[in-house]
Formats: C-alpha cells, structure tokens, sequence
C-alpha cells in the first residue's frame, strides 16, 4: 500500500485522537478557570466531563474511525483465514501420496519385514529372554528372582 493510502486509513484515528485529545483540554482549562479544583481531582473531573461530551460531540469521527479500525483487524483475520486453509491444502496432498497408497511402509521395506530393525518392545534391552532382566544385578536383592 502506498503512503497515501496508509495517511488516508489512518486519517480518521489521528483526527478522533487530536479531537479527543482537544475536548479534554478544554475541559480541563475551564475547570482550572472556573472552580477551586487543581491537581489530580481536576484531570479526573476533565476526563469524565470530557468523555461524556465527547459521546455526543465526536459521534461522527468516532464511527469513522471505527470503520478503519475493523477494516484493519478485518485484513488481518482474513490473512490468518488464507493461512489456515493453506496450511491445510498439504495434509490432503498427503494423504493421496503413491507410498501410502503401498501399505505405508517406507522405501525399501517389504509388507513381511519389521521396519524396526527386529527390535520388539518386550524385550528390555538385554538381549535375553524376558526373565533374564530380574537376574541382571542392578535391582535391590529383594526384588530379584531366585535361580
């Protein structure tokens, strides 16, 4: 997007801002004017005034800037929308791959063969049968198995 078209979108929100920033000024000089109260009590005094006139005064600048706020946060979930739906197009180019459509094995290795290497699961890493495990020494004495 060129600058002019990003000065023209922001356009609304700085003038609102300015505005709202203005109304509170004012409101605040004319309390420093016109009553006893100073310091904190009056700039909390100025910004309830100020936001309660400004529902009825900035109406107009606060709809315009509301349109260019939900256009950009629109853009933004429309992008996250697009991503989405692309992350997801490769899963289904997946799952209609040739060595899925073969078994799920992968290349190189037969229907009948353990693509693990003949490692199975139950064996504990001895490399004997399952009972040599209890036998081995590394457990407490109580726990072993007799002979």
């Amino acid at each position: 997007m060129s600058e002019v078209g990003k000065r023209r979108g922001i356009g609304p929100v700085v003038v609102y801002t300015a505005m709202r920033v203005g109304l509170f000024l004012g409101v605040w000089w004319l309390l420093q004017l016109l009553t006893p109260l100073r310091g904190l009590w009056a700039v909390v005094l100025a910004i309830v005034v100020s936001g309660l006139v400004s529902i009825f005064l900035l109406n107009r600048q606060r709809t315009a800037m509301g349109d260019v706020v939900g256009g950009f946060f629109g853009r933004i979930n429309q992008r996250i929308d697009e991503a989405s739906r692309n992350e997801d197009e490769p899963e289904d180019w997946l799952e209609n791959r040739p060595e899925d459509q073969a078994g799920g094995q992968p290349e190189g290795v037969g229907r009948d063969q353990d693509p693990g290497g003949g490692q199975g699961g139950n064996q504990g890493g001895s490399g004997g049968t399952p009972g040599d495990d209890a036998n081995r020494g590394d457990s407490p004495p109580d726990a072993r198995q007799p002979n």
